[in-house]
């Protein structure tokens, strides 16, 4: 059963709240997809690299081009419509997922460089 009890803390000891009032209190600090590092609801530090944000978005690319090609391979030799129905949804949403990603490692690339030209002026 869920408890929403939980309490979530910092790196440091210290509790803080990840309430959804709270989700982007450190967009403007750490930039698009980014987090301090250690955070992350008892987890390691999420994915912050542009470049290993799009090599995940071509994996899942990968995976859901693969999913509708096996559906579209399914619906040629005459399949059952639930297969094809999941392979589709599957695929569609793995590629949406995909795109995000590709949004989010854009704008991360772009942050850090204006942090980047923003530190050396």
């Amino acid at each position: 059963m869920f408890n929403q009890d939980k309490q979530f803390r910092r790196p440091d000891g210290t509790l803080y709240d990840p309430s959804s009032f709270n989700v982007r209190q450190y967009e403007e600090q750490y930039g698009p997809g980014g987090v301090p590092e250690g955070y992350s609801m008892d987890a390691i530090t999420p994915v912050q690299s542009p470049g290993l944000i799009i090599a995940l978005g071509v994996f899942t690319s990968l995976v859901s081009v693969g999913l509708l090609s096996v559906s579209f391979v399914v619906i040629g030799s005459g399949g059952e419509l639930k297969l094809i129905l999941f392979g589709f949804s599957a695929g569609i949403g793995g590629l949406a997922m995909s795109v995000q990603a590709f949004r989010i490692a854009v704008k991360r690339r772009r942050w850090l460089r204006q942090q980047q030209t923003g530190a050396a002026r």
